[in-house]
């Protein structure tokens, strides 16, 4: 008889908590710099290169940016709220404990990232991008994401509560433990990434059409 499946394992999201904050200074704010132990309220970041920023243990709220360049920067033991951003670019960063809610995001570009331990809560985002990311205990709770990009991604320990996902690209994807259990999903490309990840029996009946024409069933 085959084994029967297991439940997947949860996201490992670390707890965050930030105290001793000083009022951080936005002209501190600039490429290459080591940010740390900061609050920053809001503030308005505009066509900034940002490149290769550190920001450790900071508090953001009521934060917008746009056209802001943020590739290979790192955040750490960090908390977002209410960041209106039409696009975040962060190609090749590192997010590690980093928890953002109630916010507006356009693309959030985070291909060849290094992602672990990252909640998104009430949030939503035309386009989350992890192509070819290295993606590690992640969780997005009441979260509205049109299309969610997993090419070459890799994706361990994922769960998506309460969540629309418009799209889900899947190509060449590897997940381990991935939970899109409490997902709705509408469309779904490149079913052969979808090894690893846990349906409910709806969700399987719902893409019955889906899993047939990628098998070469014909239903008649």
């Amino acid at each position: 008889m085959p084994a029967q499946p297991t439940a997947p394992k949860k996201p490992r999201i670390e707890r965050l908590t930030l105290g001793g904050l000083d009022d951080g200074d936005p002209a501190d704010l600039q490429a290459f710099a080591h940010v740390e132990h900061c609050r920053f309220a809001d503030v308005e970041l505009a066509d900034v290169d940002l490149s290769g920023i550190t920001l450790a243990d900071c508090e953001l709220t009521t934060v917008t940016v746009d056209d802001v360049e943020l590739g290979g920067g790192k955040i750490f033991d960090t908390a977002i709220a209410n960041l209106l951003a039409p696009r975040w670019s962060m190609a090749r960063g590192s997010l590690r404990n980093v928890h953002i809610s109630g916010s507006r995001i356009g693309a959030l570009d985070l291909f060849e990232a290094t992602i672990r331990s990252v909640a998104m809560t009430d949030c939503k985002l035309s386009l989350v991008n992890f192509r070819g990311s290295d993606v590690r205990d992640v969780r997005f709770r009441d979260c509205q994401i049109d299309e969610l990009d997993l090419t070459e991604a890799k994706l361990t320990r994922a769960s998506f509560d309460n969540c629309r996902i418009g799209t889900l690209q899947l190509q060449n994807a590897t997940l381990t433990d991935v939970d899109l259990r409490a997902a709705h999903i509408d469309n779904l490309r490149h079913l052969d990434g979808l090894r690893g990840a846990a349906f409910t029996a709806e969700q399987v009946v719902l893409f019955a059409d889906h899993f047939a024409a990628h098998l070469g069933i014909v239903v008649a």
